[in-house]
């Protein structure tokens, strides 16, 4: 495949991804400032979509690429992005199921058995120093009693309106959740841990539940929806929605919203 430019994916909504509910609770924030990458799930099915995660992209970087395998070889990237440009451009080893984002991390989508293995993150700073860090995932065969989507996740976040600045109200706008839905859930950043939490539904008992940072200025609906009103640019950054059908299958939605000075 010839090298292909491309606008990079920084503010639009990410693809929800499938879960088992039992990964949720083993998930840890990274406690250092050092770059890290983070495969959810560390171990997956095949048909599931995987993202690795990149915790404390230094603020300096000013290009990075990804690449298979445990060396870089250009024959291997995958794709490299340009923070001065905010572009990226494919590389020879991109399948087409690959999205990366301007935060460092990367998605691939449907992934089999062959996607196993390493995978390496090069980053340049402006000073032109190269740092290199690996990740690696597994991905298995459905197993015994594991029920898999008949179709792909669809569940998807919008942003109303999508251009914010400070003082506006935005809606995070739940699209295509999930039939048999027992409940979801909203989280500032990607880990469910609970001092991110935003918000919760449960649906049986149509109750919700607000974490008290956010009394007065969060609005949750039944549809999944959530609002913030008064936004400031601290409220800048990656926003989950998280949702559990009553056989306790998880999908989430990922949206990255930028609020902009007046």
């Amino acid at each position: 495949m010839d090298s292909t430019a491309l606008p990079c994916i920084a503010s639009s909504f990410w693809q929800g991804f499938r879960l088992t509910a039992s990964l949720l609770i083993f998930w840890l924030t990274s406690t250092f400032a050092q770059l890290t990458i983070e495969s959810m799930p560390p171990i997956s099915a095949e048909g599931d979509n995987v993202l690795l995660f990149v915790h404390n992209l230094p603020e300096n970087v000013q290009a990075f690429s990804w690449y298979t395998g445990v060396m870089v070889l250009k024959s291997r990237e995958i794709a490299r992005y340009a923070k001065a440009t905010n572009s990226c451009v494919l590389g020879t080893a991109h399948s087409g199921r690959e999205t990366i984002f301007s935060n460092g991390s990367l998605l691939i989508k449907n992934v089999t058995r062959k996607d196993s293995g390493y995978y390496l993150l090069q980053t340049l700073d402006t000073s032109l120093k190269s740092e290199i860090t690996r990740v690696e995932f597994f991905v298995h065969t459905p197993i015994f009693g594991f029920k898999k989507h008949a179709m792909p996740s669809k569940l998807t976040i919008e942003l109303v309106p999508p251009v914010v600045a400070e003082e506006d109200n935005v809606l995070l706008l739940a699209r295509n959740l999930p039939d048999k839905l027992q409940g979801f859930a909203w989280h500032k950043g990607v880990l469910p841990l609970d001092h991110f939490k935003i918000a919760s539904h449960a649906i049986l008992i149509n109750s919700s539940m607000l974490t008290h940072k956010y009394y007065g200025r969060a609005t949750i609906y039944t549809n999944g929806s959530l609002l913030l009103q008064n936004v400031t640019q601290k409220d800048s950054g990656i926003y989950t929605l998280r949702t559990i059908s009553a056989d306790l299958r998880s999908e989430w939605a990922i949206v990255n919203l930028q609020v902009n000075s007046k």
